[in-house]
């Protein structure tokens, strides 16, 4: 081989490594600019991730709202990551100066704004429902259908039909778009972990199942507006149940005709339904309502007396009394307080 063609073939090196490293070049530059900032600005942006989203509409999303320079380079950088099918859902505070890689890693560790949502005891699982409505986490129908779903009620070993009395109230805390279903097994799992073996003991010492403590519960929930009278509505109800005395409440009454917003009737006491506890002794068939802890603690721990009645005497409070005589002397005193008023 001659001199002058050794020379060509260096320069045919020379020139293909040079374009080899300018288009690396380019690539590079290119990269780095599809990946940089489409924005010096700070502005924040709460950027919503909805349940089920892929990789190709989030990135067409963060496109529109001008987030990232490329929806391809988007979806290239978190196929390259691994994390195309491990996005988390929720809504995510953003800023219009931010890499794009700085945003794949927002997506990947799931760094979502949280929603706040409280549920006060007492609750029925309708009514449930209606405030996950209310506050826009969804719709009335799809929380109830999730609360009837047969795979939950075997899996928490619930012996209804539907999950009232196991809705735990509590405030809860989780990203935007949870499903009605998510948010079921969230309370229920909450219930699981608030209901101890120690509970379990203290109902088999009672003579009753964890299902007739939360339901008997759900009753002096209903009943008692202030936490320091509720072992004593739950030593009233005990005594009736070992007397086998009706319980004669009437929140169980109003729960079986479905909760109408106003007083009982002399009808409604005769109502022929299984929650009507002036017609039927014992505990109703379930829980009217979903109690709080300190109401199971007081079905579990009734306060030791003598009282069988009580009736409401205003500002959330009670008067118990040991025999019937005395118990309607006090209804006559209300009945004629408030006429006089």
């Amino acid at each position: 081989m001659g001199s002058i063609e050794k020379t060509r073939i260096i320069k045919i090196v020379i020139l293909t490594l040079c374009g080899f490293g300018t288009l690396c070049l380019i690539i590079l530059l290119v990269g780095v600019y599809l990946t940089s900032p489409p924005s010096s600005s700070e502005e924040i942006v709460n950027f919503e991730v909805p349940t089920g989203s892929s990789s190709q509409i989030i990135a067409r999303q963060l496109a529109e709202q001008k987030l990232i320079r490329s929806k391809y380079a988007f979806r290239v950088a978190v196929r390259h990551r691994g994390s195309d099918r491990h996005l988390h859902a929720g809504t995510y505070v953003l800023r219009r100066d931010m890499t794009l890689w700085e945003i794949v890693d927002e997506f990947e560790k799931g760094q979502v704004t949280l929603i706040s949502w409280t549920v006060p005891e007492g609750l029925t699982a309708a009514a449930t429902a209606e405030l996950w409505e209310t506050e826009g986490l969804g719709t009335a129908e799809a929380f109830q259908e999730a609360a009837q779903l047969p795979r939950l009620l075997k899996q928490y070993g619930l012996e209804d039909k539907t999950v009232e009395g196991y809705l735990f109230p509590n405030t809860y805390k989780f990203a935007k778009g949870i499903t009605a279903k998510q948010a079921v097994e969230m309370m229920l799992e909450e219930f699981k972990q608030q209901w101890t073996e120690t509970f379990d003991k203290e109902a088999r010492s009672l003579g009753f199942t964890r299902h007739e403590i939360v339901t008997l519960a759900s009753v002096i929930e209903k009943e008692a507006q202030s936490k320091s009278e509720r072992p004593r509505i739950a030593g009233v109800f005990h005594n009736r149940l070992k007397r086998k005395w009706r319980l004669q409440a009437d929140p169980t009454v109003l729960y079986g005709l479905g909760n109408p917003k106003r007083l009982l009737t002399r009808a409604d006491l005769s109502a022929d339904s299984p929650y009507n506890t002036y017609k039927h002794k014992g505990l109703p068939p379930g829980p009217i309502a979903n109690p709080g802890i300190d109401s199971i603690i007081a079905a579990l721990r009734p306060e030791e007396t003598d009282y069988l009645y009580f009736v409401a005497i205003g500002e959330g409070k009670h008067h118990f009394s040991k025999t019937l005589s005395e118990h309607n002397r006090m209804i006559r005193k209300i009945r004629r307080a408030s006429r006089e008023r």
